[in-house]
């Protein structure tokens, strides 16, 4: 009796969409972690590179090839177009940079609204539940507590998984968005440093 109804709550549609969700979850934030791992950078080290190259960035070339990181990418955004005057350099790099922060940033919306949903869709399901346990009732003039016990346990489960998915996927967003905000401030200490020395 007890495998029969446990089957049928991981079986209920509200069940199964926040399986989906956990599951597209930790797809995203395996994803977000392996972009941000792949991508890191010593920026004070690179900042000095750039600093001691004042007589241009060509023995930058190899080094800045060695890995593609949105640091690297933008610095060779920056050494295509050293020749343009200051302001148009900065408008230029700003436009790169804005293109890397979404790539880095694009990931979250998802996880973000997995966070923010899961706990309504969870909720819509302990609803389902104390309805199918007042409609027990209702059906049976003499309930028990083991008449109702079916719709409640449905109840709880939906709000323990809305809770399970959406807990994590709160966590881990606010941490990638740090992470990404803080690759954004480090774009722009770069794009400083180009337009600095490369503008004319």
């Amino acid at each position: 009796m007890m495998t029969s109804e446990l089957s049928m709550y991981l079986t209920s549609p509200t069940f199964i969409v926040l399986a989906l969700l956990s599951l597209y979850s930790v797809t995203v934030m395996i994803n977000q972690a392996y972009y941000l791992f792949s991508n890191r950078e010593q920026v004070p080290e690179l900042l000095r590179l750039l600093e001691n190259s004042r007589e241009g960035y060509q023995d930058l070339g190899s080094f800045l090839k060695a890995k593609e990181t949105p640091h690297r990418r933008l610095i060779r955004a920056g050494i295509k177009y050293s020749a343009q005057p200051a302001e148009s350099l900065s408008a230029l790099l700003t436009e790169e940079a804005k293109g890397l922060r979404w790539e880095a940033e694009h990931r979250l919306a998802a996880l973000g609204t997995i966070a923010n949903i899961a706990p309504f869709i969870g909720l819509f399901g302990t609803v389902v539940g104390v309805i199918r346990a007042f409609q027990a009732i209702a059906i049976k003039a003499s309930a028990g507590p083991s008449v109702v016990a079916g719709g409640i346990a449905e109840a709880l489960i939906s709000t323990a998984a809305g809770l399970f998915v959406a807990v994590p996927a709160v966590i881990a967003y606010n941490y990638f968005l740090k992470r990404s905000r803080r690759l954004g401030l480090e774009l722009e200490r770069i794009s400083t440093v180009i337009t600095v020395q490369g503008g004319k």
